[in-house]
């Protein structure tokens, strides 16, 4: 049973996104979620909104066959850090060996690729997008092999200024993939 926007809206700003639950799913708005994470006026909102948005997806992948090009979209054009923290993990999963279901076309393939160097090249994005998008490049070198060279440059002026243990991590591992891909 789908719960009342004003209900929705207390639970989601009053509960954590790791204790959802199948009923917590089956009784959210997807569409209201989705449309409240793009929203700029109220950050918070646009996070906590984003955040269960990823969880749900994470937990229910059958949802992105109805929202890929929401989520594509969305990721492109938010500037909310928090919200394309979210977001680029949803992206990052549609383009893993995990999906095999969803496909990206050409022109949101075109609109990735783009928004993820934007994003490397922000001195202000935070270390979690930052790594995700690492991933997401790294997964559209198969298709694209000339990222591997701009992508391995990056990793390693960004462990060079500023080496912090998630992105030593991550910043490892990516290497090490596209240097074997």
């Amino acid at each position: 049973m789908k719960i009342n926007k004003e209900e929705m809206l207390a639970a989601l700003l009053n509960n954590s996104a790791a204790g959802i639950t199948e009923q917590t799913i089956e009784s959210f708005s997807v569409p209201q979620l989705i449309e409240w994470s793009e929203q700029t006026a109220d950050y918070r909102l646009a996070f906590r909104s984003a955040w269960y948005v990823e969880h749900f997806f994470l937990k229910k992948t059958a949802f992105f066959a109805d929202y890929a090009s929401e989520i594509i979209r969305i990721y492109c054009n938010t500037s909310n850090w928090s919200v394309l923290r979210s977001y680029s993990k949803l992206v990052m999963w549609m383009l893993s060996k995990q999906n095999d279901k969803i496909t990206i076309n050409e022109d949101q393939e075109e609109c990735i690729l783009e928004k993820s160097f934007n994003i490397l090249d922000d001195s202000d994005c935070p270390v979690a997008v930052q790594v995700n998008v690492m991933d997401i490049l790294a997964d559209l070198n198969k298709k694209h092999d000339w990222i591997a060279n701009e992508l391995r440059l990056r990793i390693e002026l960004a462990l060079e200024k500023d080496a912090t243990p998630a992105l030593k991590s991550r910043g490892n591992r990516i290497l090490k993939r596209i240097t074997n891909a």
